[in-house]
């Protein structure tokens, strides 16, 4: 795979940065200097430029950082982040407003950073399993396409009802809703609300006839009525007495007669209790219907609809559900021996990446170590880098087990055996803690490294320095109460200059510089 370069970095308004640009050539690139000089904020430039936490800017100033690379095709890219005083933040890509995560997912494509502190890769299964992908070249391109058809078919298949015995459950239920509410022959959805009303009404009427029944009886049945009459009879039929005894008898005769024509006027048949009872269990009927959906008639008619559009839909598609169960069993067969497939891949390609960078550990600082890959489920999904420091100890996931440092040494025995990937990888303080023999395995790693790909590595260690192809000084300077960073290139005398002050403190002393120079010959 062709390799991405870093061509340029621009750094304004970053932390003692004020304003610098950068240019990069293809190999290995040092980054030295004093102790909080600055160096680590050019990593933490490119970590904003692929989308990173953005920072506050200099008091005053605006943050901006961009960084052009030359991507495996052979284009220049530029990734570009800054934030304003106001807080305001903006991503471009080539020159085009975008997001932050646009340009997180441009930038994966381009550059990876290991820092002591953030190896993220290490910490990641689902980076962990593209390692050993891509190592082992493991091809699960038809098991993504098995598992895409798979839930397309089981989504039509629900849209349908379900498996066979969830659409049979469904259509019987859609069955018995449907014949209820069509037993119940309901005749308008505000049928309830009037038979409510007509009872109501009876209930009233009965009221009535009860105290019209009740006054018959009274002026009949005890025989009052009639001996009344009979005393007015007896009145004098003469005079004024006999007016009134006229007038009573009329009026007696009158009252008899207007309580006939009120029993007269009463219907019989809306009286009936058979009636009564008729519509009392109607109404009870249609309110157990309408607590079922919704509360009211409308809901009930609502869901008859429901019950035969879906009655509808699963009778007429139940030869599609049939030809569907059949293609979800094929494809689950299928999907079983791809998963049996590539979990034997990656099996594979796990214990030989293992091999790889167990072979690598000696040279990286930690020949006791030991790393191994755990690889579980039904087709090797689930994969974790577990790691043992030393002989005798527990090992246990690499994310939980390892320093900093750790972290930082396997990430580049790992990528001294899986540098086919081409990207842009920058190392910050990798050699953190170490010395000697061992800090010169590091630079040696790190040269051998940049043989396949553009490395850039932030180092405090003139061993490391030394490996180098480039070499960039970063210099911290105060002048009229304010701090800067200068950054440059160094190479022939400048450059032994700042390998012997990593070495002995000063760039001067005729040893350190004798010593500064054989390491360059070397």
């Amino acid at each position: 795979m062709p390799s991405t370069q870093l061509l340029s970095l621009t750094v304004r308004g970053l932390g003692v940065i004020s304003d610098v640009t950068l240019d990069f050539q293809d190999g290995f690139t040092v980054i030295t200097g004093e102790t909080g000089a600055g160096k680590t904020l050019l990593v933490d430039a490119l970590s904003l430029c692929l989308g990173g936490e953005a920072r506050s800017p200099r008091r005053g100033d605006e943050l901006d950082v961009s960084a052009v690379f030359l991507d495996a095709n052979g284009r220049e890219r530029s990734l570009q982040r800054s934030v304003s005083s106001a807080q305001r933040l903006r991503a471009v890509i080539d020159g085009v407003a975008t997001s932050s995560e646009a340009l997180r997912v441009s930038g994966e494509e381009i550059l990876v950073i290991h820092g002591q502190h953030d190896s993220l890769r290490l910490k990641s299964k689902t980076e962990i399993l593209k390692m050993v992908d891509d190592f082992g070249s493991v091809d699960t391109v038809a098991l993504h396409n098995l598992r895409t058809e798979s839930g397309e078919l089981q989504r039509r298949r629900d849209s349908l009802g379900g498996d066979v015995r969830e659409r049979e459950r469904q259509l019987d239920f859609a069955r018995f809703e449907s014949a209820e509410i069509e037993a119940a022959a309901i005749t308008s959805p505000s049928e309830l609300d009037q038979l409510l009303d007509e009872l109501v009404t009876l209930t009233q009427l009965r009221d009535q006839v009860s105290n019209v029944q009740r006054v018959l009886n009274e002026a009949d049945g005890d025989g009052s009525l009639e001996a009344f009459v009979g005393v007015v009879s007896n009145l004098s039929q003469t005079g004024r007495v006999g007016d009134s005894r006229r007038r009573l008898i009329e009026l007696i005769g009158a009252i008899r007669e207007e309580l006939r024509d009120l029993g007269d006027e009463i219907d019989r048949d809306r009286l009936d209790d058979a009636h009564f009872h008729q519509i009392e269990a109607r109404v009870e009927i249609l309110r157990n219907l309408a607590r079922k959906h919704g509360g009211t008639l409308q809901g009930v008619l609502d869901a008859y609809q429901r019950a035969r559009e879906l009655i509808d839909t699963m009778e007429n598609a139940e030869g599609s559900a049939r030809e569907i169960e059949e293609r979800i069993v094929a494809v689950e067969a299928e999907l079983q021996r791809e998963a049996s497939r590539v979990l034997n891949l990656r099996l594979a390609a796990a214990d030989r990446l293992e091999a790889a960078v167990s072979a690598q550990l000696p040279r990286v600082a930690l020949p006791n170590a030991k790393v191994s890959f755990v690889v579980g489920g039904d087709d090797g999904s689930d994969m974790e880098l577990v790691f043992a420091p030393n002989p005798g100890s527990p090992g246990g996931p690499i994310q939980t087990i390892a320093s900093g440092g750790e972290l930082s040494r396997v990430l580049l025995a790992l990528s001294l055996v899986t540098s086919s990937d081409g990207l842009v990888t920058v190392f910050d303080e990798i050699d953190a803690g170490i010395g000697g023999n061992v800090a010169e395995s590091i630079g040696e790693c790190l040269a051998d490294l940049a043989k396949n790909r553009q490395v850039i590595a932030v180092t405090h260690l003139a061993s490391v320095a030394a490996r180098a192809d480039h070499h960039f000084v970063v210099e911290k300077y105060v002048a009229g109460g304010d701090t800067r960073t200068v950054i440059r290139a160094v190479a022939g005398s400048e450059r032994v200059g700042e390998i012997a002050r990593m070495l002995a403190g000063d760039s001067a002393a005729t040893e350190s510089r004798a010593l500064a120079e054989r390491l360059l010959r070397r």
